[in-house]
């Protein structure tokens, strides 16, 4: 474990301020949880993510949405990837998602892309994607991941519905 060199300290409440240089190098947002993990001299924090808890399910969810639709399928939580399944757009599951895709799953609603405003979320076959679909995973308001999905065509209604519906299938999982 390394030291910061900052030192807090607890108030009458047990409360204790995470510095904000560890919170933005985290990304560490306000309302996030957090695990909390106690060894016999340390206290340790670690960020909690309800979508990656189930990284199995999640995993078979991508796959059924690939092998249903066609359509390649990533769900991420609110740092990485933790489920993907298709052929076009590869990346290695543990991929952080990047500033562009938190801007858009952060808007809390659907998006859907094509042509030259497509985003290149993830590497891979990005030439072959003509339409994307992002739809937050929205849990009490918050927004917990997003489901992505990169298209042969431009996006349809059918796209755009199933993205939404499987983003909230996931929520209602969590």
């Amino acid at each position: 474990m390394q030291s910061t060199g900052i030192v807090r300290r607890m108030d009458e409440l047990g409360r204790v301020v995470i510095p904000k240089e560890l919170r933005r190098i985290m990304r560490i947002r306000e309302g996030e949880e957090l695990a909390v993990y106690a060894t016999e001299d340390a206290l340790i924090l670690k960020k909690f993510s309800a979508v990656s808890e189930m990284i199995d399910f999640q995993q078979e969810y991508a796959s059924s949405i690939y092998r249903t639709t066609g359509f390649t399928a990533f769900i991420t939580d609110n740092d990485r990837v933790v489920a993907m399944s298709g052929d076009l757009g590869k990346c290695p599951l543990g991929t952080a998602i990047g500033d562009l895709l938190e801007d858009v799953i952060s808007s809390r609603k659907v998006s859907a892309y094509d042509g030259i405003d497509i985003k290149p979320f993830f590497d891979g076959n990005v030439d072959k994607v003509l339409g994307q679909v992002v739809a937050p995973i929205l849990m009490n308001g918050d927004v917990m991941g997003a489901v992505v999905l990169y298209l042969k065509k431009e996006p349809t209604e059918l796209a755009v519905k199933t993205a939404e519906t499987c983003a909230h299938f996931i929520a209602g999982r969590l």
